[in-house]
């Protein structure tokens, strides 16, 4: 465990925090209304399409010459002509590779042809806010700055089909905590990066309004050297085997915020005020309001996952409840903003011991010959590395 003993803590002060953010300017935002699926439109007749995938797949079937000339070529499954494997095989379907689906309609995964770099691409129907966000954000002079972590964007095309819709293709990311965090120093370089990124994210007019842990991602290349399959990442790109992985702590990865589709782009002297639902995480307290700041909903969501997902969930990270205290403030003229949240995470940082980077994080449920046996690896992988940077 970490000792904050010898490090006296700062203590939060009421003027230090802002009490309005609401400054003069045009109306508020008010939150896109549900949306209704787009129509398909399919070009073929039923005969010209596998009977084993679903009509919405059918969709993307026929954009697959459409893709291929912008140089992406989704998997077989999705190409015109496919014959399911497991006809010949004999194989469960769930078993085979050109089996598997995606969870959402409107995404498939695909290659791309010039260097084979796994890719997604999304359809968007009429959110052109989330284009102009996510276009914005990858903006070549955006993307030179380190603290950005928006995904990026590959390619913005217009649906041959349909003027309504457009489809965004990015690489293929996996879950952020796929697979676990292993030790201290791997949970301190991920709060390093999204206080930065959400900081870097406001300070550019944008806030989230959805940064739940669905939402960030990392590229898990270099956990995973001889790749691993953009559906179930703990398996072979060919799905046959499970995929090698390593240690974050010694191959570090960068994480990125996805899915901008009920985000805000403010314009300076806007209010920072929006009349909608929210996100997925309706644990916020000023959700049961009507108007409310994104931009203090999304330091508090933020800080929902420091404390879900890290804090509550393994031991030793007793330093981390510390800033989960100072972001989750009741009242949001309370709460500090996201750049006040890193500089606190930065104070807190400093006073971490850098030997304690490669501590195995233990669970509160582990048996004593559990913990026993895993102190014991832990220590030896220990001693054969160097202190992390990460506390630096």
């Amino acid at each position: 465990m970490i000792n904050h003993a010898s490090q006296p803590k700062k203590a939060i002060k009421d003027e230090d925090l802002p009490e309005s953010e609401e400054p003069l300017g045009p109306p508020v935002h008010f939150g896109a209304p549900p949306l209704e699926a787009p129509p398909l439109d399919l070009k073929h007749p039923d005969s010209y399409y596998s009977p084993h995938i679903s009509e919405f797949e059918r969709f993307w079937v026929d954009r697959h010459w459409f893709f291929l000339e912008k140089g992406f070529e989704g998997r077989e499954r999705y190409r015109p002509g496919w014959i399911a494997s497991w006809l010949a095989s004999g194989k469960d379907e769930l078993s085979c590779e050109d089996g598997l689906i995606r969870m959402f309609n409107h995404i498939i995964d695909a290659r791309r042809r010039s260097d084979a770099l796994g890719v997604v691409i999304k359809m968007i129907y009429k959110r052109k806010q989330e284009v102009d966000i996510v276009r914005y954000l990858s903006s070549s002079q955006l993307l030179l700055d380190k603290t950005n972590h928006t995904v990026r964007i590959l390619g913005i095309f217009q649906d041959p089909y349909n003027p309504e819709i457009e489809h965004l293709v990015m690489p293929v990311l996996r879950p952020y905590d796929s697979p676990e965090f292993g030790v201290i120093g791997e949970v301190v370089d991920f709060v390093t990066q999204v206080l930065e990124g959400l900081a870097f994210m406001h300070s550019h007019g944008i806030a989230h309004n959805d940064l739940t842990e669905n939402n960030i991602m990392m590229d898990g290349r270099p956990l995973c050297p001889q790749g691993c399959h953009p559906i179930h990442g703990m398996f072979s790109p060919d799905y046959s085997n499970y995929a090698k992985t390593l240690a974050r702590i010694d191959h570090p990865v960068k994480y990125y915020f996805i899915d901008f589709g009920i985000s805000h782009h403010f314009l300076p002297g806007q209010r920072h005020v929006v009349l909608d639902c929210g996100g997925a995480d309706q644990d916020v307290p000023e959700l049961r309001n009507d108007l409310y700041d994104p931009f203090k909903l999304d330091v508090y969501t933020l800080a929902n996952i420091f404390m879900k997902k890290f804090y509550q969930k393994y031991l030793g990270l007793e330093f981390l409840g510390e800033l989960v205290d100072f972001m989750r403030v009741e009242k949001p003229s309370k709460r500090p903003t996201a750049q006040m949240s890193l500089q606190a995470w930065q104070s807190i940082k400093g006073g971490l011991d850098a030997t304690h980077a490669r501590w195995r994080l233990a669970k509160p449920d582990e048996s004593m010959s559990e913990r026993v046996v895993l102190d014991a690896v832990a220590a030896a992988r220990s001693s054969i590395h160097g202190f992390s940077r990460y506390f630096i």
